[in-house]
């Protein structure tokens, strides 16, 4: 090495080693410059993407806009599109239909700056594919829009809910329209007492529903997970199903601008009422529900009335309600109710001996009231006060509709309703006979005969909003009827006790 350098400065090297030395000096002076050494390897950090510029920059491309809460003979729809198209050209546009439009929108499809809007038709045509009668087949982006007739877009609001609906991708996300003031409610569905709930929650930002005129937003996916998402009325179908499925939805400060007004004439807007009146009632039968609690508690009945048939078939053994997991429709229950108070009274006032029987006195022991589940109210009765009580010996309807009939076979009563709505009271004459009580002529599985002293006297029980004569020894009276420990049981398997 050493002989190489003394050569080199003394300048003895040949022509190639000198071309070499330079050659490697001008590679070096090149190519070191582009690099840099460090002791240690430095940590990269890629940088965060910014959500606000990939919302505000791709917004078109995130959300699908649906329009599905508008009255097809009136509304504004036309106008609502161009406002959201105008503010975003490419975003993507549904308008759902239940049936054909008529008369059409004021606009067309074909036309090139509306190659983004389609509409489409939910009635059943014999050469539909199923894709097409599927709302959901339609959407392609990650979210979806849903906003109600007589819309107009504010880019900022409209930014603002989507950062919302990405800040919580697993809740819906919800904002006013117009001048409306949102009601954030919570939801109950009590499938086994056929009972859907309503209130209202204070705190008025995560709710199971929203009422009152606002546009909601959800991740796609959510609504794959849904039976019908699209159902009417809309959205409050929407929103039974999320609030079954836990998904709540948030409300945002800022509103959507309120376009044009519709149904301005008393005419346009009974129809709309009616039409969302049959909506109603057809879901509702649709998800078995009998009883609506509204927030200020009033309480809609959807169930029988006297004028109808009550909800359930004929029995043949148990009950097609207790088969499906559930108590008897709270509309029947009612019904009953008002049938055993009737009956109780035009006993007791024709000075008749009367008390509750097995399954009644069941659940005015554990209840105070019938049973959840039971079919039918008992009322035993003193066979030999039977001439005194004048509707038994002649039957028919009385002054209150109720209808009065003997069982054909066996000799007991039924009390209906009425002629329509066939739910009833059962009148079981016992007779006495050396002390005991025996049924008279008639056979029923869970009834049997029982010692006289548990009519002497006789007790009063809360049953039904009232008091009702009893057995003065509720207790030993069912043990005796049902087997022992009968309250345990009932409360512990139910109607099993009765419909094993």
């Amino acid at each position: 090495m050493k002989i190489i350098l003394h050569r080199l400065l003394r300048g003895r090297l040949s022509l190639k080693v000198y071309v070499f030395i330079i050659s490697f000096i001008v590679l070096c002076g090149y190519i070191l410059p582009h690099y840099k050494f460090y002791p240690i390897a430095p940590v990269t950090i890629a940088p965060a993407v910014n959500s606000h510029s990939r919302v505000t920059k791709h917004l078109s491309k995130l959300v699908t806009l649906v329009f599905r809460q508008f009255e097809e003979f009136e509304n504004d729809v036309a106008e609502s599109v161009a406002s959201f198209m105008g503010a975003y050209p490419n975003m993507q546009i549904l308008i759902l239909n239940q049936s054909p439009q008529y008369p059409p929108y004021q606009f067309s499809t074909s036309n090139n700056t509306l190659r983004n809007v389609k509409i489409v038709s939910l009635d059943l045509k014999l050469d539909s594919s199923p894709n097409e009668l599927k709302p959901l087949s339609h959407i392609s982006t990650e979210y979806v829009l849903f906003v109600p007739d007589s819309t107009r877009v504010t880019r900022r609001v409209l930014q603002q809910l989507l950062l919302a609906a990405t800040s919580a991708p697993t809740q819906g996300t919800a904002v006013g329209v117009g001048g409306s003031r949102l009601v954030c409610q919570q939801v109950k569905w009590n499938f086994v007492d056929w009972t859907l709930q309503y209130s209202k929650d204070s705190s008025g930002k995560i709710c199971d529903a929203v009422q009152g005129q606002h546009a909601v937003i959800f991740k796609t996916s959510i609504l794959h997970t849904l039976p019908d998402p699209f159902l009417f009325p809309f959205p409050e179908s929407l929103y039974l199903q999320t609030a079954v499925r836990k998904i709540k939805i948030q409300i945002i400060d800022g509103k959507f601008s309120s376009g044009r007004s519709v149904l301005k004439t008393p005419i346009s807007k009974q129809k709309a009422s009616r039409r969302q009146r049959e909506y109603r009632i057809a879901l509702y039968k649709q998800l078995g529900v009998k009883a609506v609690v509204r927030d200020d508690g009033r309480v809609q009945w959807y169930g029988c009335k006297r004028e109808t048939q009550r909800c359930f078939p004929p029995v043949q053994g148990t009950p097609s309600y207790i088969l499906s997991g559930r108590n008897i429709p709270p509309c029947c229950r009612r019904n009953i109710r008002r049938t055993a108070a009737h009956v109780l009274r035009a006993l007791l006032q024709a000075g008749a001996r009367c008390w509750l029987e097995t399954t009644s006195l069941l659940g005015g022991v554990v209840r105070g009231d019938l049973l959840p589940w039971a079919e039918y109210a008992e009322i035993g009765i003193h066979s030999a006060d039977l001439p005194r009580v004048s509707w038994l010996q002649r039957g028919g309807a009385d002054n209150d509709g109720f209808v009065w009939e003997r069982a054909t076979k066996g000799h007991y009563y039924r009390v209906a309703y009425s002629a329509t709505n066939r739910v009833y009271v059962l009148i079981l004459p016992f007779t006495p006979k050396n002390g005991t009580m025996w049924p008279a002529d008639w056979v029923m599985a869970h009834q049997r005969e029982f010692p006289e002293r548990h009519l002497h006297p006789l007790a009063q029980i809360q049953f039904a909003g009232r008091q009702a004569p009893a057995p003065n020894d509720a207790r030993a009276f069912l043990d005796l009827k049902l087997g022992a420990n009968s309250l345990e049981r009932c409360q512990k398997i139910g109607p099993k006790l009765i419909y094993p």
